[in-house]
């Protein structure tokens, strides 16, 4: 009944991600630029609830965004599915196996750095630090977001320039701002769509005071 419970969920926020994408977006534009309310919740179910709800929630958004919105024909069915799943494989949650085939690869890599076999640069270093267990949902959302929105853009960007559109500093600083409006939307709506998803329901205590 849990997994359904949390479909339902996932349902509810896509709808509700949707009808403020098409309908009150279009009146929050700064300098002409809408940010995604759709990538938002799209990121907070990658995080919330991992790959499978996620790619669903992508697909029902990309037909609805072709069936109501499509400029261009085919591009939104596939677009959302194939970007959303690819930035889940980096920011949704892992199993325990998972995490402990990282581990083993982040262990082994610093032996050998011990050993001197390898060099070791600060970005790896800052990599390593972090990569012991996954980031914070307030880390992974706001990101991850903000990816979507501009694999998103750069795909519509592609298709200008292929159709004899000219790609100017213009379009750089658009997506730029559109990828940064995106992100604050995803931090603003986290916590309520984390709530809708049942991400804060209080643990119950078990017989003898433990929490279940």
């Amino acid at each position: 009944m849990k997994p359904l419970k949390r479909a339902l969920k996932a349902l509810i926020v896509t709808l509700l991600a949707y009808l403020v994408q098409v309908c009150v977006m279009k009146y929050l534009t700064f300098q002409g630029i809408h940010g995604s309310v759709v990538f938002a919740a799209l990121a907070v179910i990658i995080v919330s609830c991992g790959k499978k709800y996620a790619f669903c929630a992508s697909c029902l958004i990309g037909m609805m965004m072709e069936c109501m919105a499509a400029s261009v024909p085919v591009l939104y069915v596939i677009a959302y599915p194939v970007i959303t799943m690819f930035i889940a494989q980096s920011f949704a949650d892992m199993t325990d196996r998972q995490l402990e085939r990282r581990q083993m690869i982040i262990e082994g890599f610093r032996v050998r750095v011990s050993e001197g076999k390898v060099k070791e640069h600060w970005w790896q270093r800052f990599m390593l630090r972090y990569r012991d267990s996954d980031l914070p949902p307030i880390v992974r959302i706001p990101v991850s977001a903000a990816l979507m929105d501009l694999l998103m853009n750069a795909v519509l960007a592609v298709y200008m320039y292929l159709i004899g559109e000219e790609l100017t500093g213009t379009h750089l600083w658009r997506i730029l701002i559109s990828m940064l409006y995106t992100a604050a939307l995803s931090l603003i709506l986290m916590v309520p769509l984390r709530w809708i998803l049942g991400m804060y329901r209080k643990r119950k205590p078990h017989e003898g005071g433990e929490l279940l």
